[in-house]
């Protein structure tokens, strides 16, 4: 709130250059507003839509799976919106826009010279025009700006025309590219068809192919049954040579080869005696061994019989056997009928059955094998198959593709649609688009309000005097402050003394027993004072302040009526001897004073003029050529002195501190110096260096007195209590008597 409050009377302070800068601002926005052409803008909408790239397809006449033609569809990547917006605004566009506006409507027409310019400056003509694409939608939104309202209208119009036609242009050029591409490949894919017909047509008559995946299926199903018959013909083959095995070990393990030649030998009458004669020759032959040695006569005959018996048998079973067989050497008396007969017949039967069934099953096994490898050679046959298959059917289908294509193109040759249409055509513009008045005058008012104060924070910060009591209290905090003189209000200025005279007077508001706001503060100064003099040690205070204009002659005259209302005997010596004011204020002539005195020219009490009840008053007198000298004399410290035992009080109004050395020298030789200062007239180099001179000199200053202080803030109460209490006020002012001619206030 402090900040604001601060703010608050910066503007207080500058409102006067802040209020012409804001007026200057907004008049100067207002003025350029209103000399600014009027500019129109004209809008109108292009819709887009999704067509087939390559011949503007009616699928609704050719039965394909894309859209028909006229039907409006999301846009895609193929007919981006921004290369569409960027072909409204091409200079092909452009350029044909133009041609036809200068030629045509605008031929005659003043805005035709406007036109020409945009023909020899396109660059204008495109600053001027907007394609901009809605988002989410598509739609192309053009938008053109023109002096004329007629002539922007015109303008976007004939863009969405040229632009339409012109697309309706390459939609029938591609469909006619098309139709010529088609008719050249058509011809091609045509042999093709025919090359890949006749190499399905080779391969299946060379390996035999009719329907690869029935005969895979069959070759399968026979595999199967082929599987089983050899299964069952070895279990056959199993249970055979068992049978086979028992008839053996009843033979005593002779093979099925033996025991079928000695059945046949036991069969022949010629191999039974040759049997017989041999088998009791070898009888014999084993008798005659256990009588005699082996190389007896009889033994050796034997042999030799037996020999020659074993060889015609050989020679009888050759001629007796069936084919080629060879005697085993060895034969057994077999009966020819009866259980042996039969088992032989069983034991023949059995071999023969066993030999049939292993010739069986090997055959089988073999045309197993023959499936097996035709099925393995199916897979790659179907591949080949299905290769020759796909590329026929590839074919096939460009060939049919190409020649419904061939019937759409020849339709949509002959169609106006093109990718876009007019969604909404432009309208003549009612309103300008700019300058927007109402709008400029409120932004040049904002825009002065920001200036103004800008303007006044500027100045504020430019300025380096010292504009609050705050600030006073910073730059001289070890000053007390005794008092805080309020501006006095206007009611009580009075004018000029005349016309001849170049200085303002002071004001004096005690007068008699005067009340308000103004007369408190000084009776407060006075009050501040009494306490600082407890002792009645100070009898002489001098008055001063850093630069002319702060008010040090005002607050004097003001601090000695306080002073003398308290029935004090005081002297007010006005010693300011460059600048007199006192007699201003008092309405007093100067023809004697203070520098008569101190140069002998005329007697003290004759100077002295009692102008109030128990105040006296001593002018400067005639102006003298070197204040100083008489300043820091002798003549000028007896008179203090003297003044000090003939008065309670004794209050010098000396020159500031930064004009000359009268006030330093005044204030070593009085009691105290009282430092006046006024926000807004004293800066801070003037103050800075007066407290510099008041340190370097020794003098003791008593306080500050802040003069010229705004107090509405800090003193509601008190305005609100002189206001509403004028009973206090009549009998404060029993018995006073007002000073008649009081003057304004001094700014010195």
């Amino acid at each position: 709130m402090d900040e604001i409050a601060q703010y608050w009377l910066v503007l207080k302070r500058r409102w006067i250059p802040a209020t012409l800068v804001f007026a200057l601002t907004t008049a100067l926005v207002g003025i350029w507003t209103y000399k600014q052409t009027e500019i129109f803008q004209a809008k109108g909408q292009v819709i887009l839509k999704k067509t087939n790239k390559t011949s503007a397809l009616l699928s609704s006449v050719a039965g394909s799976s894309g859209g028909a033609i006229g039907e409006l569809d999301g846009l895609t990547g193929t007919t981006p919106a921004n290369t569409q917006a960027e072909i409204l605004k091409s200079l092909t566009t452009i350029n044909g826009v133009l041609a036809e506006l200068t030629t045509g409507k605008y031929a005659n027409r003043p805005e035709r010279k406007r036109l020409e310019k945009f023909i020899k400056r396109s660059d204008t003509f495109v600053q001027q025009l907007k394609v901009t694409s809605i988002k989410g939608t598509d739609i192309l939104e053009v938008t053109f700006q023109d002096p004329s309202k007629e002539l922007s209208k015109d303008v976007v119009e004939k863009i969405m025309e040229v632009y339409i036609r012109d697309d309706q242009r390459n939609q029938r050029r591609e469909a006619e590219n098309a139709r010529i591409f088609v008719g050249e490949q058509l011809p091609k894919i045509e042999t093709e068809v025919k090359q890949a017909e006749n190499q399905l047509r080779l391969f299946k008559e060379e390996y035999n192919v009719v329907d690869l995946p029935t005969e895979s299926v069959k070759a399968v199903e026979t595999i199967t049954s082929l599987n089983k018959e050899i299964t069952s013909a070895s279990a056959q083959l199993a249970a055979e040579t068992s049978k086979l095995e028992g008839l053996k070990a009843l033979f005593g393990g002779r093979d099925a080869q033996a025991t079928i030649q000695s059945g046949l030998v036991s069969e022949s009458p010629g191999l039974q005696k040759s049997l017989r004669e041999l088998q009791e020759v070898e009888a014999k032959l084993a008798t005659e061994k256990t009588r005699f040695s082996e190389n007896d006569p009889s033994i050796l005959n034997l042999q030799e019989k037996r020999q020659a018996l074993v060889e015609i048998l050989e020679k009888r079973k050759e001629q007796s056997l069936v084919g080629a067989q060879r005697f085993q050497g060895k034969v057994v008396e077999l009966q020819p009928s009866g259980i042996q007969g039969n088992l032989i017949a069983d034991f023949a039967k059995s071999e023969a059955q066993r030999t049939s069934l292993q010739k069986q099953i090997s055959a089988l096994v073999y045309v197993v094998d023959a499936y097996k490898q035709r099925m393995n050679a199916l897979p790659k046959l179907e591949q080949q198959q299905n290769a020759l298959g796909r590329r026929l059917e590839t074919t096939r289908t460009s060939y049919k593709t190409l020649l419904s294509k061939l019937q759409e193109i020849q339709i949509a040759e002959n169609q106006t649609l093109g990718n876009s249409r007019i969604l909404t055509h432009a309208e003549l513009p009612q309103e300008a688009l700019s300058p927007k008045k109402g709008q400029n005058i409120a932004i040049g008012g904002f825009l002065g309000l920001f200036l103004g104060a800008a303007t006044a924070f500027l100045l504020d910060a430019g300025d380096k005097r010292i504009k609050t009591s705050e600030e006073a209290r910073n730059l001289l905090p070890g000053y007390p402050i005794l008092g805080q003189i309020p501006v006095f209000e206007k009611s009580r200025q009075l004018p000029k003394l005349g016309k001849s005279s170049s200085r303002e007077p002071g004001q004096l508001v005690l007068t008699g027993m005067a009340t308000g706001i103004e007369g408190e503060s000084f009776r407060m100064l006075q009050t501040n004072l009494q306490f600082l003099n407890a002792d009645d040690s100070l009898k002489v205070v001098v008055v001063s302040s850093s630069q002319s204009g702060e008010g040090k002659s005002t607050v004097a005259a003001n601090l000695a009526l306080a002073v003398a209302e308290l029935g004090k005997r005081v002297l007010l010596v006005d010693a300011d001897m460059r600048k007199p004011a006192q007699h201003l204020i008092w309405r007093h002539g100067n023809y004697e004073g203070l520098s008569n005195v101190l140069s002998g020219q005329c007697d003290q009490t004759a100077a002295t003029t009692e102008i109030q009840p128990n105040l006296f008053l001593l002018t400067a007198g005639v102006v003298p050529p070197n204040p100083v000298v008489l300043i820091d004399s002798v003549q000028m410290s007896t008179s203090i002195a003297q003044w000090s035992q003939e008065y309670d009080l004794v209050i010098i109004d000396a020159p500031p501190l930064t004009v000359a050395a009268d006030a330093a020298i005044l204030g070593t030789l009085a009691g105290g110096l009282v430092f006046v200062l006024r926000p807004g007239v004293a800066d801070k180099e003037s103050v800075e260096y007066a407290q510099e001179i008041l340190t370097q000199s020794k003098v003791k200053v008593l306080g500050m007195v802040l003069n010229g202080v705004d107090l509405d803030k800090l003193s509601r109460y008190n305005h609100y209590y002189y206001a509403s209490s004028p009973g206090r006020g009549d009998e404060d002012n029993v018995g006073s008597k007002l000073l008649s001619g009081t003057t304004a206030n001094r700014t010195r």
